[in-house]
């Protein structure tokens, strides 16, 4: 087997961080390819306690086509009718779904800051909609919801792709919306 180093840099802190966590660049800057024979794969990618198996036909191919999964594996797994894992991985950054329009398209993200067209909704279930977000502002600014907390802060954060509104800006959303122009 052929043992093909990505890079010859020390333990660094991108090894701490899981793939889907990092850049393609940094991915392919800290993980190792090595070449399989008599195996039925081309190539094994580490990083860390991470390992993929790849049949791309280069060594560069197939460290982008392990990342590729492990950021697609994050995705999948963020779903909401995804399996139970015990260790759950977060979702990618913005920056690392950036590098894979495939899969932003694949399971439906929609970018940051994108703007999306709501349905129409009839005056009793727009005032729903302003009382809900007016409930979630106060709360956010109670400490019952958070960021990233497992529940309704997943909801805000779309499990951590974005940082979520804060409580003041969405009571400036709710001015915007009632008092639009």
């Amino acid at each position: 087997m052929q043992h093909i180093p990505a890079s010859s840099t020390a333990l660094s802190t991108i090894t701490l961080l899981q793939p889907h966590q990092l850049t393609q660049a940094q991915f392919i800057a800290d993980a190792t390819v090595m070449a399989l024979e008599n195996h039925g794969r081309k190539w094994s990618v580490t990083h860390g306690t991470y390992s993929a198996f790849s049949d791309a036909d280069t060594a560069e191919a197939a460290l982008i086509d392990a990342h590729h999964g492990a950021v697609n594996n994050a995705l999948y797994f963020n779903q909401p009718d995804a399996p139970a894992l015990p260790d759950k991985p977060s979702a990618p950054t913005q920056l690392v779904l950036a590098e894979y329009p495939d899969l932003v398209t694949k399971f439906g993200i929609v970018p940051s800051g994108q703007l999306i067209a709501l349905p129409s909704v009839n005056a009793d279930e727009f005032n729903a909609l302003i009382a809900s977000l007016r409930l979630l502002s106060a709360a956010m600014s109670g400490g019952l919801v958070k960021p990233n907390d497992g529940d309704i802060g997943d909801v805000l954060t779309d499990s951590g792709t974005h940082e979520g509104l804060n409580a003041e800006q969405i009571h400036d959303l709710c001015d915007r919306i009632l008092l639009p122009g």
